[in-house]
C-alpha cells in the first residue's frame, strides 16, 4: 500500500475513495468484458460447460467481503451453470448463500486463508479444481475448458494460471503477469523446478515458478502441496515456494480473470495488512528449511 493510498484510507475521505473505486470497478468490468464480446471472444458453449461441470470443482475463500463472494459465485453460475463450487468462509456474520450447486463451510471468525483452502481442498471431489479469490470474476476470456484440456493434453503440467485484469488500473493481462511474476527470484529456492522457469511449452503457456492465484489444477497435485494453516494471510508467494520441485505452474496468455480488490476499504485492510506473526513464522521457517537443505548436502558430499 502506498502512502498516498494509506493517507486516504485513514482520513474522512475513506468513504468517497472506497465508493469511488466499486463504481469504477463495477465499469470497468462491463467495458472490458463487452470489449472482449466485441472481438469475438464467445460464452463457454455447452460441450465447454458440460465438461467443466464434469471434471472441476471451483474454490475460494471468503472473509467480510460477503457482496463480494456471492458475486463471484454468481460469475461462477453465470459461465459454467451448475457448476459445483466451495466456499471456506470465516466472516464474523456468516456468509449465506442458498443454491444447490455451493457448499459454505462455516469457520471461526479469522481462522485465516490458509485453514479455508486447505478444509475446502479436502471438500473436492473432482479430479480438477479452480482457485479463486473472493475478489475476482470470470470473463469471456478466463476461458477454463481450453485450460483444462491443456492439462488433459500434457500430463506432465499440475497447473495453468490465468492472467489477471486489475481494477482500477487495468494494464494489458499479459504485460501486467510478465513485470511481476517473470522476476520471481529462483535464485534461492530449497530445490530445483521440475522444469526451469521461463520455460514456453508452446505459445501461449510459460513456465513460472509462480503464478497469479487464480488458476486450473490438478486436484492431487495440489494436495501434494496444500497451505500451511499457521499462515494466516501470506498465503500466495509461501504455496508456490513450497510448490518448487513438486508441481510445473504455467501461465495462459490471453486470459483474463478481473481482480477488483479495493484497497480503501478499511475494515478488510485492517486484517489484510496485520501480516507481523505470518513474516516471523516464516523466517523461521526458511531458516530450519536451509539448516537442514545443508545437512543433506553435508551428508552427500560426505558420502560420496
Amino acid at each position: 500500500m502506498s502512502k498516498l493510498t494509506k493517507a486516504i484510507t485513514e482520513s474522512p475521505l475513506q468513504p468517497i475513495a472506497s465508493l469511488a473505486f466499486i463504481i469504477i470497478s463495477r465499469l470497468e468490468y462491463i467495458f472490458f468484458n463487452s470489449l472482449y464480446a466485441i472481438s469475438g471472444d464467445k460464452k463457454p458453449s455447452q460441450e465447454e460447460i458440460n465438461f467443466v461441470k464434469q471434471n472441476v470443482t471451483f474454490m475460494y475463500k471468503s472473509f467480510e467481503r460477503q457482496k463480494m463472494a456471492k458475486r463471484l459465485y454468481k460469475s461462477t453460475q453465470s459461465y459454467y451453470p451448475g457448476a459445483k463450487v466451495v466456499i471456506a468462509d470465516d466472516s464474523k456474520i456468516p456468509l449465506e448463500l442458498d443454491d444447490e450447486n455451493v457448499e459454505i463451510i462455516h469457520l471461526p471468525f479469522n481462522s485465516g486463508i490458509s485453514v479455508g483452502l486447505n478444509r475446502a481442498l479436502e471438500r473436492i471431489k473432482t479430479p480438477y479444481l479452480v482457485k479463486l479469490d473472493d475478489d475476482g470474476l470470470l470473463t469471456r476470456r478466463t476461458k477454463i475448458g481450453e485450460q483444462l484440456n491443456f492439462l488433459v493434453d500434457h500430463p506432465k503440467v499440475d497447473l495453468v494460471a490465468f492472467c489477471s485484469l486489475n481494477a482500477v488500473k487495468c494494464k494489458n493481462p499479459d504485460r501486467a503477469m510478465e513485470e511481476e511474476y517473470n522476476k520471481f527470484s529462483m535464485k534461492e529456492v530449497p530445490r530445483k523446478l521440475l522444469v526451469p522457469h521461463l520455460t514456453e511449452i508452446d505459445d501461449t503457456h510459460v513456465v513460472m515458478g509462480k503464478t497469479p492465484n487464480y488458476y486450473v489444477a490438478r486436484t492431487d497435485s495440489i494436495r501434494k502441496v496444500g497451505w500451511d494453516d499457521n499462515i494466516r494471510m501470506i498465503d500466495h508467494h509461501e504455496f508456490f515456494w513450497r510448490a518448487i520441485g513438486i508441481l510445473v505452474s504455467v501461465v495462459a496468455k490471453g486470459t483474463v480473470v478481473f481482480h477488483y480488490h479495493n484497497i480503501f476499504n478499511r475494515k478488510y485492510q485492517s486484517y489484510r495488512l496485520d501480516i507481523d506473526s505470518d513474516l516471523a513464522y516464516i523466517r523461521v521457517k526458511r531458516m530450519l528449511e536451509y539448516e537442514e537443505l545443508n545437512k543433506t548436502k553435508e551428508t552427500e558430499v560426505t558420502a560420496s
